[in-house]
This record gives C-alpha cells, structure tokens and sequence, in this order.
C-alpha cells in the first residue's frame, strides 16, 4: 500500500526490554520488518541490545540501545529519547514498560499517541506474575487511557474491559502473525526423533504458566509408545527432570533445550501438544499448524480457544481436563511421512495479514 501525495511517513517508536527470546519480542520483530516504510519510519529502542533475536532486527531499522538492564534505569533516559526523536507514536508489548510510558506522559510532548499490546489475561497471569499488586494498581489507574490497546484474544479483551474498564473502541483484536512462508521453507525436511511409537512435541519457556509439570504427569498414563519432545528452556527445568524421573519417564521424554527454528520439529511431529494454564496467542500452537501438526490443546492457553471458529477437531483438539488430555493423547496416531504436510493455518493468522491490519490500527489510533 502507498502513501498518498507527499504525505511523510509517519515516525514511530517501538520500545523493547532486550532481545532474548520470547514471544513479544518475536512478534515486534517481526510486525517492525513488515511494516510499510512507505506509511510509517519505525525506529526501535532496547533497554539491553543483547538475546537471541538480535538477528531478526531489521538492517533498515534505526535502533537506539540505553545500554541497560532494567526498567528503572531505562525510565527517564527513554522518556528523553522520546522528546528527542518526537515520534507520532509509540509502541509498547511489556505490561511493564507500557504501565511506566502511560505514567510518563505527562512528561512527553503534547499530542504523543501510545499504542500498547497485553498478550495474557490479566485475572489468570496476574496473581504468579511478580509484583502482581503494582500491576494491578497501574492497569487500574492508567491502562484504559492508551490510546489503543492491542489484545491477543477475545478472553483479554473481555478482561481488561470488564477489571480495568477500557472502552471497546480503544481495543483490536490482533493475532500474532506468522511467516508461514518461510517457516515452511525451513520445514522440508521434517525432523522426527528416532524410534518406534508415536511422537509428540511441546515448545515454550520452561515456566508454571506452560504447565510442564501438568503434562508430564498425563503423559505418565498414557500408552508407552508415546515420546515427548520438550523444546524450551527456563528456571523449572531441573524440578522438571526431576518430576520426569520421579514419574518413570526418563525413557520417554527429552528436553531438547532452547531451538529458534522448530519449523522441521513440529513438521515430524504426530502431533504437538499446548499444555499452558493461561496464556495469550501461542505462536507454537500457529506454527505447529503452519507445519501441518494437528495440535492439542488446553482451554486455558490463551486464544487457542479462538481457533475453534476456523478450524476442525482433526486440527485442532481443546481439552478442559488432564483427564480429557490424557485421552486426546492416547488417541493420537503415529503418521509415516517424510514430506511436508499441508498447512492448516488459517490465512489470517499470515504475517502479511496481521500485518495489514497492525499498520491500519497504528494509523486509527493517530486520527
């Protein structure tokens, strides 16, 4: 799409804590490469230029490293940057750091526009999440005054209005986009782990929230044919070996540590299984699909729940019980193949479609 007459691009700020692998971080990454540089110049601002995604920064892009760790360090340095660069807008995916700029404002120049994303749901994230009470407070005192705010599924957006009271209009419902295209260039050659049985893959940090230890404990009854892959790694690992040794599971489960491209994973995968007690929009649950892996699914994990308008039972499995898990898995059958299977993602969910859209709210929420 291009701009019309001689209208400037519009500049932005997008605002993140570092680069270490994470969901938000992939999805900022990835909406600032797709973003039309004829409708806007994004520039990106990090706390600590260092993680795993350094090399999905865009070569295009103006980057300003504050050359620290956190937030309290980073506050006013990034509120001088602000009234530097003079953006239209700016953009923000950390409760934290977008709480911290609607705290700010009064301090930024005049007319500023702060778009911020929420990827969980607050009234099932909030009480694990550290410092759960200032959170709480600043949702309350100051969310509802972005001036949009983007929500991962239809269950946050509902929570933020009905705890925080922000106004439909102020919200978008916007999923996270995929790079079906080149992820399944990176998926021709499926990967299986070796062995009889059927195969099962997970992915994600190794946190409570992913609910590791949930799944561990169904698969235990379930059939012995049945081998997990854990990609992912995080501070539960080592209680995790240890649940996985306690329940006699050494033999069937692997952890595979930390993979950025899981593509040629979930592509052998019978199938990959999303055990979270809450979450936003799991990118692994989108790319799984994009591989052609039928998924099962908790309810809880986020706007997985969504999904069940677009797709069929054979792609998509929710479960609203470890009992109900348990038989889900069990009933999963081992797949021969050695090609890549159809894609079975939606074509909303493609990074040029989310992409579309994020652009168009970014221009909503200046007009």
């Amino acid at each position: 799409m291009k701009s019309s007459g001689d209208r400037q691009p519009i500049p932005i700020l997008f605002v993140l804590p570092n680069f270490k692998a994470g969901g938000a971080e992939r999805v900022v990454l990835t909406l600032l490469s797709l973003l039309d540089r004829t409708r806007f110049a994004p520039e990106l601002v990090v706390f600590d230029g260092r993680g795993e995604f350094t090399d999905l920064v865009p070569p295009d892009l103006k980057l300003h490293n504050l050359g620290v760790t956190r937030l309290r360090s980073a506050f006013l340095p990034l509120l001088q940057l602000i009234r530097k660069r003079r953006p239209s807008l700016v953009f923000a995916s950390h409760n934290y750091v977008s709480l911290a700029l609607l705290a700010g404002r009064v301090l930024l120049p005049a007319g500023l526009k702060i778009v911020v994303r929420e990827s969980t749901t607050p009234s099932k994230s909030l009480p694990d999440a550290k410092h759960s009470r200032l959170l709480h407070w600043g949702y309350a005192a100051l969310i509802r005054h972005a001036d949009r705010l983007i929500c991962l599924n239809r269950e946050v957006q509902n929570d933020f209005c009905r705890l925080y009271g922000v106004e439909p209009r102020r919200m978008v419902l916007l999923p996270n986009p995929v790079a079906a295209s080149s992820l399944r260039k990176s998926a021709e050659k499926p990967f299986r782990d070796p062995g009889s049985g059927r195969r099962l893959v997970a992915a994600g940090r190794l946190i409570r929230a992913k609910g590791y230890d949930n799944l561990l404990r169904v698969l235990a009854e379930t059939s012995e044919d049945i081998f997990l892959t854990i990609y992912g790694d995080g501070p539960e690992e080592q209680s995790l070996k240890g649940l996985c040794s306690k329940l006699q599971l050494d033999e069937r489960v692997r952890f595979a540590g930390f993979e950025k491209q899981l593509g040629p994973a979930f592509a052998g995968a019978d199938a990959v299984i999303m055990s979270s007690r809450w979450e936003g929009f799991p990118n692994v649950v989108l790319e799984a699909l994009a591989c052609g892996a039928p998924v099962i699914s908790t309810r809880t994990a986020g706007g997985v729940a969504d999904l069940t308008d677009v797709l069929t039972d054979d792609a998509l499995k929710l479960t609203s019980s470890e009992q109900e898990l348990a038989q889900a898995i069990g009933k999963v059958e081992r797949s021969d193949h050695t090609d890549l299977r159809p894609s079975l993602l939606p074509p909303q969910f493609e990074d040029k479609n989310v992409a579309r859209l994020f652009a168009d709210t970014l221009e909503q929420a200046l007009h």
